[in-house]
């Protein structure tokens, strides 16, 4: 009998037993629970969903700005752009955000961010899938009858700041 043990108690009160089985699953509590302390309380600072803040992932960005002169217009380029990232979500593990964000001061205005693990993941795979496939011609065709506007920029982050 192992009187440090809290698993079963014997006949007597103040001694406790426990099987090898028994000490087995505790040794590898306690290991987990300190696995856990040291890469999740002890690791980044998590956002107040608990997502893990991140540092140096040096990712390639693409910020792309639209701009529709007629608002009613966004609405199909915009189910374009679910159909797109709901693909993403799934398929391609490289892309770490694909979001498109409306202006809170022009509904007008709209901004893509693309976040890619290397500008050859983008060029590659992403560029290459199905879903890149169906949205890139659409926006193309509403860019040529003047129906959004398209600007922006790639980037590459300089692991100076965290996402």
């Amino acid at each position: 009998p192992n009187p440090w043990c809290v698993c079963e108690r014997s006949r007597t009160p103040r001694i406790m037993t426990c099987t090898s089985r028994d000490l087995g699953i505790a040794i590898a509590s306690v290991l987990a629970t300190l696995l856990y302390v040291r890469l999740d309380v002890g690791g980044m600072p998590r956002t107040v969903l608990g997502r893990p803040k991140a540092r140096g992932e040096r990712a390639f960005l693409l910020i792309v700005t639209l701009h529709f002169p007629e608002p009613s217009r966004s609405a199909a380029l915009l189910e374009a752009w679910r159909a797109a990232a709901d693909y993403c979500i799934e398929r391609e593990p490289f892309l770490y955000a694909y979001e498109v964000a409306q202006s809170d001061k022009d509904p007008r205005n709209y901004t893509i961010l693309e976040r890619y693990r290397s500008k050859h993941d983008y060029l590659g795979a992403h560029r290459k899938s199905s879903a890149f496939a169906a949205f890139r011609p659409q926006m193309r065709a509403m860019q040529k009858e003047g129906a959004v506007l398209v600007g922006g920029s790639s980037y590459v982050e300089t692991g100076i700041g965290f996402t």
